[in-house]
């Protein structure tokens, strides 16, 4: 038994010798940093994120894709005020892949041709899906060039895949060897396979070539560069004075403001929203309030504030002998007291409920937020409560109602809608939608660059005795 082990041992010790092996053997050469004052050269930003960023493309990648599409006359940013930047979307040809990504998410966020700069985090797109297609489609014009490869091949992985079964079919035999009732072996063999490919696509990735490693020298020469002109503060709108220098700085992670400013690749606050409703774009805040007594349908708060009474009404009867006992409270008013706090603490939710279920209003505006929170349940069975916040155009602060789950998901956001609700318990009780989104559609992934490019060894596909 003990033997089993030993030799199992072994063997993936032999494996991760030769994952390291296949890790030196396949990694980026060292990068020399070129001269400072080294001229700007035809690298897209985007690309120039990766091949600075270790070949892993960071997230200001897309926002300085978009500050390259305004220095190149695609786009327009505008700073209107002090919390208010437009982009306007100009006519548009010969661009890229990934820089039509970014172009037609503004477009489909836009209206008459214009999107608030805060609002490029919004809109119905899958922002994992978009992110992977953008990073897909850099990662394919890097290749392209010349500046970038797979770290590992299909041969690797294949290498990988199978020899890693060696180890994980002798841990599976130790284990069916120790274990009384011999029927762990398989699952431990298994997990250990798992465990193997697992740490080996933690070392997967994306690598430079010879050519790719002195382009990526170049420009850490330009970064230098630029460092000292103080790009740091810059507004986005300032491109149209500084120009493409402003984009390969955002890239560069030399220009935080602006990136910050365009969030093109963040996901949308849950808490803050944009909303074009009333024809100008300005921003709200959405509050999610405490479901005590809001966000739940008006016969469940009447049946929650009842039960909340009985338990405080009972507790404060306790409480009140206790006090009684030592003469602080007088013995008749014991049962009283507690029936007169457990109906005040009833009332409350059950006026409010019974008001909204007489008292329901419609109102009319535009989503801005639908989101979905866990809110208990079992293992089998998660609970979730559903919040929809619609702007009315009547303030910047808003309340999320409650609602249905089959309500919910027929809804996306930026639809202008009607619904009946209560504003003492905020419920939607009924809702439908006048207008669908027009501003908010889901992104045309032309699916023309599905490379092989993946994060991890999991994304490859080995193809089983190639050479």
């Amino acid at each position: 038994m003990t033997v089993w082990f030993a030799v199992s041992a072994a063997a993936a010790a032999l494996w991760a010798l030769l994952l390291l092996a296949l890790a030196i053997a396949t990694r980026t050469p060292a990068i020399t940093p070129g001269r400072p004052g080294a001229p700007l050269t035809d690298e897209p930003p985007a690309v120039v994120d990766l091949i600075t960023g270790d070949w892993r493309l960071c997230d200001e990648a897309a926002s300085a894709t978009l500050l390259d599409l305004a220095a190149r006359g695609a786009v327009q940013i505008e700073e209107v005020g002090p919390e208010l930047s437009l982009v306007r979307l100009h006519h548009a040809e010969g661009l890229n892949p990934y820089e039509q990504l970014v172009y037609d998410h503004v477009r489909s966020l836009a209206r008459d041709g214009v999107v608030a700069t805060g609002a490029l985090a919004e809109g119905s797109r899958n922002l994992g899906r978009w992110w992977k297609s953008f990073r897909k489609k850099v990662i394919a014009d890097a290749r392209q060039r010349g500046l970038s490869r797979a770290r590992w091949s299909r041969a690797h992985a294949t290498l990988l895949f199978a020899s890693a079964l060696v180890p994980a079919a002798l841990v599976a035999v130790a284990v069916t060897v120790a274990d009384p009732e011999h029927d762990g072996g398989i699952g431990a063999g298994i997990l250990a396979y798992a465990a193997l490919v697992y740490l080996a696509g933690r070392l997967n990735g994306e690598r430079g070539t010879d050519l790719g490693v002195q382009t990526a020298g170049h420009w850490l020469g330009v970064r230098e560069t630029l460092s000292n002109a103080r790009y740091a503060e810059k507004p986005a709108a300032s491109v149209t004075i500084w120009g493409r220098p402003l984009a390969y700085a955002a890239a560069l992670g030399l220009a935080p403001r602006a990136v910050r400013s365009l969030p093109v690749s963040v996901p949308a606050d849950d808490r803050r929203a944009w909303s074009d409703f009333g024809g100008m774009w300005h921003a709200v805040d959405v509050r999610y309030p405490s479901r005590l007594i809001w966000g739940r349908p008006p016969l469940h708060t009447v049946g929650r504030g009842l039960a909340a009474g009985f338990f405080a009404g009972f507790w404060t009867w306790i409480v009140l002998i206790v006090l009684s006992a030592f003469d602080l409270w007088p013995r008749a008013l014991t049962q009283p007291g507690g029936f007169a706090v457990g109906l005040a603490i009833a009332a409350v939710p059950a006026v409010r409920a019974l008001l909204d279920l007489t008292g329901q209003t419609w109102i009319e505006g535009q989503i801005v937020r639908l989101r979905r929170r866990q809110s208990g349940g079992s293992e089998n069975r998660v609970k979730y409560v559903y919040w929809c916040a619609i702007d009315e155009g009547r303030g910047r602060e808003l309340r999320a109602y409650g609602m249905a789950e089959d309500q919910w998901t027929r809804l996306s956001e930026g639809d202008l809608v009607r619904a009946r609700a209560g504003r003492r318990v905020g419920w939607i009780a009924e809702i439908e939608v006048r207008r669908g989104t027009t501003h908010r559609g889901n992104y045309a992934d032309t699916q023309d660059h599905l490379i092989d490019a993946p994060r991890n060894l999991g994304e490859v596909r080995p193809e089983w005795g190639a050479p």
